[in-house]
């Protein structure tokens, strides 16, 4: 691992996330688009109108990543891993990741945050349990649906907490209630406009949405959803991910070739018995 670059660890800790430019080539880029429309092609009518708000939610697990080599690409990309150890991460571990595309013309992403662990007492530290890794394969702004966060939602509270679903409701995914808090301007919030191929690193337990997407095109991100400091976590938060992830459906599949094989590292492993922290969406008092 590099240096550790101590001004941008401070400012993920301090904001909550923090965007790293080009760290996907522009081909690489294009092959997952490609890649990702094939994906978003198989999926029915019913799971798109489902997911009005997010656009779509393909589960993305080891499986698939067995199953197509660029996505053992994405998972093990060296400038990603990079990108981790400058934030102190030396041995981040995959979990899973969803294909998040919005169509064109199509409402916003309501405000939530993806914090499970909050009857876990390291959800009220620095320290991350979970971290979202997104790359937008394409070019992004207000006008077609870019990230908006809350810098430093994920350590201070937030009116949102208490007026927000903690979980994706299916009244929120189908935009049921436009009138929703959720759907609304924030206090503290900024928008996050990236270039295709753009790292936007985060906790799972910031506050985060997504414009409305007004433009004529698709828009993708790939939310890859990484433990990085797994290795320093207390057993019971370790036993907790095992128990999460082992529910996403690994598969005994071996890797098939150097990219799979360099995806391995990554894996989630857990050999103990402790007992697994029950989940909780909802932060308790000692967020304040």
């Amino acid at each position: 691992m590099g240096a550790v670059n101590v001004a941008l660890r401070e400012q993920f800790v301090r904001d909550g996330f923090v965007l790293f430019k080009g760290v996907l080539e522009p081909e690489l880029v294009e092959r997952l688009r490609g890649w990702s429309d094939e994906i978003l092609g198989l999926q029915g009518k019913a799971h798109f109108e489902q997911n009005r708000t997010t656009g779509s939610m393909v589960l993305i697990d080891w499986a698939m990543a067995y199953r197509y080599s660029v996505l053992a690409e994405l998972i093990a990309h060296p400038k990603a891993v990079a990108a981790l150890g400058e934030l102190g991460f030396a041995e981040p571990r995959f979990g899973h990741g969803r294909i998040i595309s919005k169509p064109p013309q199509s409402p916003p992403l309501f405000w939530h945050e993806d914090g499970r662990f909050w009857d876990d007492p390291v959800s009220y530290t620095w320290q991350p349990i979970q971290c979202f890794l997104m790359y937008y394969l394409t070019d992004t702004d207000a006008r077609n649906g870019c990230l908006r966060v809350i810098p430093g939602s994920h350590r201070k509270r937030h009116a949102l907490h208490d007026q927000a679903a903690s979980m994706h409701t299916d009244e929120l995914r189908t935009y049921a209630n436009p009138e929703d808090a959720a759907f609304q301007r924030a206090e503290g919030e900024v928008d996050v406009p990236v270039r295709a191929g753009d790292l936007v690193m985060g906790y799972g337990r910031l506050f985060h949405a997504a414009h409305a997407n007004l433009s004529d095109e698709r828009r993708t991100v790939l939310t890859m959803w990484y433990y990085p400091h797994f290795v320093d976590l207390p057993e019971r938060t370790r036993a907790t991910i095992y128990s999460l992830e082992s529910a996403n459906g690994e598969t005994e599949t071996g890797p098939q070739n150097d990219a799979q094989t360099r995806m391995e590292p990554f894996r989630i492993v857990y050999e103990g018995d402790a007992e697994p922290i029950a989940t909780q969406w909802t932060p308790g008092p000692a967020l304040n």
